[in-house]
């Protein structure tokens, strides 16, 4: 075994995904020296996840990705040793990354802004809780994130709040399913917008044009879609020390931050101490670190004098409609997502029942297909052609859910537990509310009726299912009685203390949160430059 190391910095972030990745490239950029970023799990190699993923015998998102005793992740494949235990009446199987460049390894790269309602819930609709700022006070550092990130969108509509610039890329052409599809709904009132996506359209910052693999989730095998590895290493060529294999267990805490206390695999301790420490793992591994750093002097965990660190959690519910057309569409040519639809977004209704996004997958499903087909009794020879028919007539399409927070839904640690890594089990509580059920019932009535203006047979409606965005858990707010940071994503009990990502949300909205959580990460960076210089 290791001995302890020590280390010094004027900052610390915990976590190497977007969040962490945009703070730290931002300070370096601002002249910040001396900062460390620390990652739990190992440096990965595009080409060699790729293949890795082409060998494996699963069918989930994180398939290929490391998930070592260290530094586990979820992996809904092992029902022995479950790394986060679900309770409550719905199942949430949320997948994440924990390796340099997080979980922007594998997304759809769908990066739409919050609409300026979203961040006025309670005042507009009398529903959920404010933001601490307004749209207006984040949207220039949403441009600044689209232009880091290499977001490509379409000028002339508006798929969220008002803009102050144009999009880097021009954005990504329309399938012909897309187009088929687009048309074919406008006579029931609904407009597809082409998504903003952090994707190349054209070669961008080392970035090559997207070649329409459609295998966003679980890698882009091109690297044309935007991972924030990218900027982990822009951030190491201006300096910044990125630590792998070295995940944090602790931070010590009184009236400010003194240091962190991580572990490398083989047992050796690190010890980090600095000005301003940033934790940034993501919208479950942040309030977890904050539970797990629980002492004398905070019994509840840091940062936790509210009483609302593991609270609120919020999903994005989603309905599938998987449906059969009369005619070919050939889904499955180019990105997985490439439109979407405003149109059930926002309006006096969210009083009553959520805002949801309607969209289109652009993805052909061969798994499911294949195995419907043999559970059915299908068999060679005449399981090929059945295949080839399905999937070039079946289409999906889905809503994304918007969810209030509810502070019975979140994470407790179970200490009686350890999972791979030692750390406590972590427990996992989700449901829905009456708010959130109505949702589910207009978006289906919504989906049924565009089944019907598509001519087609609807083969599943899936009940709603959580898609992978967690957020909430360590809000910020104005109020240190009902939040843990402030708009900054400064703790309120530890001034030299910040969280980042999605896990500051106040509430959900129904857009995807990356984009989101990269504008308040830069905004955040601004700060915590800042501080250092008062």
């Amino acid at each position: 075994m290791s001995g302890s190391e020590k280390i010094t910095a004027e900052v610390a972030i915990i976590g190497s995904g977007v969040a962490g990745a945009m703070i730290a490239w931002k300070l370096a950029s601002l002249g910040v020296k001396n900062i460390v970023m620390l990652e739990a799990g190992p440096r990965v190699d595009r080409a060699q996840i790729v293949q890795a993923f082409k060998a494996s015998p699963l069918i989930d998102f994180s398939s290929g990705y490391p998930n070592s005793a260290h530094a586990p992740r979820p992996d809904w494949n092992n029902k022995d040793r479950p790394y986060i235990d679900t309770v409550g009446p719905v199942p949430v199987k949320t997948e994440y990354i924990r390796a340099v460049g997080g979980t922007t390894w594998h997304w759809s790269g769908s990066v739409p802004r919050f609409l300026p309602s979203d961040f006025r819930l309670k005042s507009e609709y009398g529903v959920g809780v404010d933001w601490p700022f307004g749209y207006d006070a984040l949207e220039p550092f949403y441009a600044e994130a689209e232009t880091e990130m290499g977001v490509a969108g379409d000028d002339a509509e508006n798929c969220g709040g008002p803009r102050s610039g144009k999009y880097p890329l021009p954005p990504v052409p329309r399938s012909y399913s897309d187009t088929y599809i687009a048309e074919k709904l406008q006579g029931m009132g609904v407009k597809f917008l082409t998504r903003p996506a952090a994707r190349a359209t054209e070669p961008y910052r080392g970035r090559a044009q997207c070649q329409g693999f459609g295998t966003c989730s679980p890698i882009c095998p091109s690297g044309a879609q935007y991972a924030a590895i990218y900027h982990v290493e822009t951030a190491e060529k201006l300096g910044v020390r990125v630590i792998d294999n070295c995940r944090a267990d602790r931070i010590v805490a009184d009236g400010t931050a003194k240091e962190i206390i991580a572990r490398r695999p083989d047992g050796g301790e690190v010890r980090v101490g600095a000005k301003i420490f940033v934790a940034a793992a993501n919208g479950i591994e942040t309030p977890r670190l904050l539970l797990m750093s629980a002492g004398e002097s905070a019994p509840a965990g840091i940062a936790n004098s509210s009483g609302q660190v593991g609270r609120n959690f919020m999903e994005h519910p989603t309905v599938i409609c998987t449906m059969l057309m009369k005619d070919p569409v050939w889904a499955g040519r180019g990105p997985e997502t490439i439109i979407f639809s405003n149109t059930y977004r926002d309006g006096d209704f969210r009083r009553e029942r959520p805002g949801w996004v309607l969209s289109a997958e652009n993805r052909v499903s061969f798994y499911d297909v294949t195995h419907e087909l043999l559970q059915q009794g299908v068999a060679p020879p005449d399981l090929q052609g059945k295949i080839r028919d399905r999937l070039r007539r079946q289409v999906s399409l889905y809503a994304n859910v918007e969810q209030l927070p509810d502070a019975a839904n979140g994470i407790t640690l179970d200490w009686s537990r350890r999972d791979a890594a030692g750390q406590p089990v972590i427990r996992h509580y989700y449901s829905f509310g009456d708010y959130e059920k109505k949702g589910f019932a207009h978006a289906k009535g919504v989906l049924s009726k565009a089944a019907k203006a598509l001519g087609a047979e609807i083969l599943s409606t899936r009940d709603p299912v959580p898609i992978h965005h967690p957020m909430g858990m360590a809000r910020m707010g104005n109020d240190k009685k009902t939040s843990v940071t402030d708009g900054f994503g400064r703790c309120h009990d530890h001034g030299n203390l910040f969280l980042a990502g999605s896990a500051l949300f106040p509430s959900a909205s129904a857009a995807n949160p990356t984009l989101t959580i990269a504008a308040l990460a830069l905004r955040t960076a601004g700060e915590i430059a800042k501080q250092l210089k008062s």
